[in-house]
């Protein structure tokens, strides 16, 4: 997705920023259901979710306090994200390590690249807050996406399910940029 400016009354800088921090609430509880799922079915693999979700806390709280700055409010997607993390969580924790794996690799991939764009994008526009904000969690997300991967994600059975996954989250971002 290339950034442009919106033609509403919000800048897309402002956007981007209440949109990741929505994405950060949905991460948040995929690592809540896949945790609670884990630790009936899966022990060994749940401290890894629970840095994992350690992390998407504190990229909520940066985005959170850029967004304040802004005298804004949260995403109007806050909540849908929140419900579809969820349940994305709680299906691929249905799946074991392998169903969580493919599921981290898939969604931080999408997130990644949706990062290296927004940084572009705040860069041009020399909004240099926001771009600190989106730069300081890049280094995590993309630690989540090769743990995920070679973890178990990358099994070849599962690219329908990483497919799936992904196109999911690409959408909700899009979604939440209009």
């Amino acid at each position: 997705m290339k950034y442009q400016e919106c033609t509403g009354t919000l800048d897309t800088a402002s956007k981007i920023l209440k949109v990741n921090h929505a994405g950060e609430f949905g991460a948040i509880n995929i690592y809540r259901s896949q945790i609670l799922v884990s630790k009936l079915f899966g022990r060994s693999y749940v401290p890894i979710l629970e840095n994992f979700m350690a992390d998407e806390k504190r990229h909520l709280n940066t985005f959170w306090t850029e967004i304040q700055k802004r005298n804004s409010v949260k995403c109007k997607s806050y909540w849908l994200c929140g419900l579809g993390g969820w349940a994305m969580g709680l299906i691929s924790a249905l799946f074991g390590k392998t169903g969580i794996m493919a599921c981290t690799w898939a969604v931080e991939s999408v997130v990644i690249n949706h990062l290296n764009e927004q940084l572009v994008y705040l860069n041009q526009r020399r909004d240099w807050d926001a771009y600190e904000a989106v730069k300081s969690i890049l280094e995590d997300e993309k630690n989540h996406r090769d743990i995920g991967h070679t973890e178990g994600g990358s099994n070849i059975l599962y690219i329908p399910f990483r497919f799936m996954i992904s196109t999911f989250t690409e959408g909700v971002i899009r979604i939440g940029m209009r």
